[in-house]
């Protein structure tokens, strides 16, 4: 949506909040939606046995980094597209309008052939794997549970590969409810497909927790097909698949500018992932409770910074366009509305976390050594909600800008150097005070996230006005 000239300040301020609301509020579902497949997962696997539930969560952890690698590069898709759109919007000319939306399509259509070589190798590297699980020591029974779950799921991931990017190429023009409703369709289809392949129907046999792999590539392929549809049918999107002849790969204005934003991109995903999988491997000698207790801050504070995330998502597709049309008013006044939901949403997460942490423990352990580790950790969790919304919306503003490079410098240095680094010497070490354990990588986390909120904020106030 692109702000009418002329308004007032008053109205285009209401103007943008509804604007990143529109955006953020469907995509903060989609992702509650796509996280409620893991939860089904679980929860129908876990009626079958201890073991299968270890092969879905094991199975989930090794996939997950997979994910988000071809996802972290497709994402670029979002920012490209959006400042072309703005471009187009605010052209005076028919040849100039045009030319941005050629620009679109191609940037479809790089996206489509970039992902189907993601997909694939993400496929191979599932099935590949045995030597990753045989280095985890499992016993037979979840060792082959494992296999079998990544096996099957596998084949799921060249269809999500091409419907991110078909979901980031609408999300860029400005339409986020497309993913909230295929969201919402693999949700309620995996239940019943989960159902049938896990327990068994009629003649399908029981596969326990390897028929969520099953059932997850089923509902990955339906995805994409409505994907497919969606982009085809739509009056918003239809037009830029008839515009163009130029639907083979080529590098320069087309896969290069998606890799330059996405690599880096994606390696500031993969270690922030990283920083709490090794945060893991380096407690998993203090012992079970203190494991559970930190699953289960890990797991609250990882739903409650979608809303967070979810914002930053619009922010992105707003400064993207603003900064397309080159209205850096509108830009301006999008960071000023973000910025300020970012903290207002910081704050209402931190007072949740702190003064309603023994409920929300208490809906995953009545264990009381569990509870107490997990609710001193939700301090934590409370002190740094603030910040934590503060960098996420600034690395959202940077993608719009197309800056994605300093946002994985400062995400390795504050996620890796003082999360996992100051956090192991807090945690372990007598150097900087009496040796915390977990108490102390969470110290690390909150002072990262810190350090991040405050670089990134630099970085996103310098490249502002060298936009001007």
């Amino acid at each position: 949506m692109k702000l009418p000239q002329n308004l007032s300040l008053p109205l285009a301020y209401r103007l943008e909040f509804k604007t990143l609301l529109t955006l953020a509020f469907p995509i903060l579902l989609a992702q509650l939606a796509l996280t409620g497949l893991g939860v089904v997962d679980s929860l129908m696997s876990g009626r079958v046995g201890t073991n299968d539930l270890a092969a879905i969560g094991l199975g989930t952890s090794i996939m997950l980094p997979i994910f988000m690698f071809s996802t972290g590069i497709l994402l670029a898709i979002t920012p490209l597209i959006a400042k072309a759109h703005g471009q187009a919007c605010s052209a005076t000319s028919s040849q100039n309008r045009q030319s941005a939306n050629h620009l679109i399509t191609d940037y479809l259509f790089q996206g489509l052939w970039l992902a189907l070589p993601l997909g694939l190798l993400s496929l191979w590297l599932l099935m590949n794997l045995d030597g990753v699980l045989n280095l985890l020591s499992l016993s037979p029974q979840v060792y082959q549970l494992t296999h079998d779950y990544l096996f099957y799921i596998a084949f799921g991931l060249p269809a999500i590969a091409l419907y991110q990017a078909l979901r980031f190429f609408w999300e860029g023009l400005g339409t986020t409810l497309p993913t909230m409703w295929i969201s919402f369709l693999a949700l309620f289809l995996n239940i019943p497909l989960n159902a049938i392949f896990i327990y068994g129907w009629g003649p399908i046999e029981a596969y326990g927790s390897a028929g969520c792999g099953i059932a997850s590539t089923l509902v990955m392929w339906t995805m994409l097909l409505f994907g497919v549809l969606y982009v085809l049918k739509s009056s918003l999107t239809k037009p830029f698949i008839l515009i163009t002849d130029k639907i083979k790969p080529f590098w320069k204005g087309g896969l290069q500018p998606i890799l330059n934003l996405g690599v880096p991109n994606t390696f500031a995903l993969l270690f922030e992932i990283s920083l709490f999988s090794m945060i893991a491997l380096f407690i998993a000698p203090l012992g079970a409770e203190i494991i559970a207790g930190h699953q289960i801050a890990i797991n609250f504070t990882s739903m409650a910074f979608m809303v967070p995330l979810s914002l930053a998502m619009a922010l992105t597709v707003r400064v993207g366009q603003g900064h397309g049309a080159n209205q850096m008013d509108q830009v301006r006044i999008s960071l000023i509305i973000g910025f300020s939901l970012a903290v207002l949403i910081g704050l209402i997460l931190a007072v949740i976390s702190y003064f309603l942490r023994f409920e929300i423990v208490s809906l995953y352990s009545a264990e009381a050594p569990v509870a107490l580790i997990a609710t001193s950790l939700l301090i934590f969790a409370a002190i740094y909600q603030v910040f934590d919304a503060i960098q996420a919306a600034a690395a959202g503003a940077l993608r719009g800008f197309h800056e994605t490079k300093v946002t994985m410098l400062v995400t390795l240095i504050s996620f890796w150097g003082i999360g996992l680094g100051v956090g192991y010497l807090f945690a372990f070490t007598p150097y900087l005070t009496t040796p915390m354990g977990v108490q102390g990588f969470w110290l690390g986390i909150t002072l990262g996230l810190i350090l991040a909120s405050i670089l990134l904020s630099i970085r996103l106030r310098m490249t502002y006005y060298e936009k001007l």
